[in-house]
């Protein structure tokens, strides 16, 4: 039987490190930023993200508190969906929406493109992603669907709930999701095995710590 790939997942260093490399000050580079920041944080697919329309960009109340929410259409595999924003992603996307309205292109339906207008090409997001992951000394080649899988493996280990993150990700059904428990249970073995090795290294330190205690009080009493 042959070994199954598990999706490839971002620390949170590696991702710290990652959205570092894009400026704010530059109209591209708040854009690519704001874009990529709604994929780590909503789990939205390159054809999502593209496909985004400024109608599709809406605020709402939950439970009292007034969110941003994404409500994105079905696609290829997936389904019809809703996903809320993180202050920081809405607070890029605003951003970006006025830069777009500076610019002239408030017109345009779609969120994300180009400074002319046109449309953005997802072979542009995997060059910008490969590109920006290896500036921030990333050693693996970073691809923009990596930010899903992350904000998918995230979203299961602060909630243990599988079927959540189904729907948090649009997958119609339930096996595709199941990947990500995989992911969990390797980073938890990970996890439990440098613990192992780190209680290890603490019993030895105390034992070194003990006969050193033991040798100055032999040295006293020879004395």
């Amino acid at each position: 039987m042959a070994h199954e790939r598990l999706p490839d997942v971002m620390t949170e260093t590696e991702w710290a490190a990652f959205i570092g490399t894009f400026s704010e000050k530059a109209p591209t580079g708040l854009r690519n930023k704001a874009l990529f920041t709604l994929m780590h944080d909503a789990g939205l697919r390159t054809c999502e993200v593209i496909g985004l329309k400024t109608a599709d960009v809406k605020r709402v109340d939950v439970d009292g508190v007034k969110l941003t929410c994404l409500r994105l259409q079905a696609t290829k595999g997936g389904k019809h969906r809703n996903v809320y924003l993180t202050e920081e992603a809405d607070r890029l996307l605003r951003a970006w929406l006025d830069v777009r309205a500076a610019r002239a292109l408030g017109r345009r339906k779609h969120v994300f493109t180009t400074l002319k207008g046109g449309p953005l090409a997802d072979a542009y997001l995997r060059e910008v992603a490969a590109r920006k992951g290896e500036e921030a000394g990333i050693d693996w080649r970073i691809h923009p669907h990596a930010l899903r899988h992350t904000f998918a493996t995230e979203l299961l280990e602060e909630t243990g709930d599988l079927a959540l993150v189904q729907d948090a990700l649009g997958h119609s059904k339930p096996e595709t999701t199941r990947v990500y428990a995989k992911v969990r249970n390797g980073k938890l073995a990970l996890a439990m095995a440098r613990r192992k090795k780190t209680d290890n290294a603490e019993q030895i330190a105390a034992l070194q710590e003990q006969l050193e205690k033991l040798q100055a009080q032999i040295a006293a009493l020879a004395g």
